[in-house]
């Protein structure tokens, strides 16, 4: 299904279980399989990346500390409408940051799991972790469980070389941006100016510190000229959906 709409890479992260990828891999070889898990005794974090190992038997902190060269973010950060799950203190707690978390997970904006009391989006979350001074990047996944999950969320990864080390490096230096269907067209920075161009229009907006938003407006070219904001992210909602690109900081603007 992944590979009829397109996909480039599939992350396969079962809960506590590395899967063999391997005959699948050589039944589709024009796609990339990155091997992973998600650790799942406690909140959940995902580890993906090629050589990943069972870390989930060991504790998350020493997990964490041994994932240098994995993908590591934090699942579905506040999934519950009405209660906590991953907090600011719990990530400080940890020791070592993974470098990122979810800002949008696909299984819980299903219909029946909003009925549930579930939700999908964590952006308000990101801002808080944003301006606590954690440089955390955004992804986006359909994580997917059941058929009205698939391919409803998933990221664009700008890469330097085509293979899962790639796009994994790519995705831990936040090369990439995640989306629930938007695609961007392009993106510059130049001097203090932050432009973002849309394939489709959409309202778009850049938000700072304490996630207030900065500039908002309508269509497909966007741009916002920094001053001294600690960090300026970009986020847009159309009839595709939501896309989030990755926070910009201070030293960005050269202006």
């Amino acid at each position: 299904m992944y590979h009829e709409v397109g996909a480039g890479f599939v992350t396969l992260t079962d809960h506590d279980y590395i899967t063999d990828l391997t005959d699948i891999a050589l039944q589709y070889p024009d796609m990339m399989f990155i091997q992973g898990f998600e650790y799942s005794t406690r909140e959940n974090v995902v580890f993906a990346g090629p050589g990943v190992k069972p870390l989930y038997e060991v504790s998350l902190e020493a997990a964490l500390q041994e994932a240098k060269d994995l993908l590591t973010f934090v699942a579905h950060p506040k999934r519950w409408v009405d209660r906590e799950y991953w907090t600011l203190p719990m990530l400080e707690a940890l020791g070592t940051w993974p470098d990122g978390l979810e800002v949008y997970n696909g299984h819980y904006g299903i219909e029946r799991a909003l009925a549930e009391g579930r939700w999908p989006l964590y952006n308000d979350f990101w801002d808080e972790v944003l301006t606590a001074g954690h440089r955390v990047w955004g992804y986006a996944n359909d994580d997917f469980h059941e058929l009205d999950d698939f391919s409803n969320a998933f990221n664009m990864v700008n890469v330097l070389e085509r293979t899962p080390e790639g796009v994994i490096a790519a995705a831990k230096a936040g090369r990439c941006y995640a989306t629930t269907g938007p695609l961007v067209a392009q993106v510059t920075v130049a001097e203090n100016t932050y432009s973002v161009d849309l394939e489709k229009p959409a309202s778009g907006r850049f938000v700072g510190l304490g996630g207030v938003v900065l500039e908002a407006s309508e269509g497909t070219a966007f741009s916002y000229l920094a001053t001294d904001e600690p960090y300026v992210r970009f986020e847009a909602e159309g009839s595709d959906g939501r896309v989030f690109l990755q926070p910009m900081y201070g030293e960005s603007f050269g202006g």
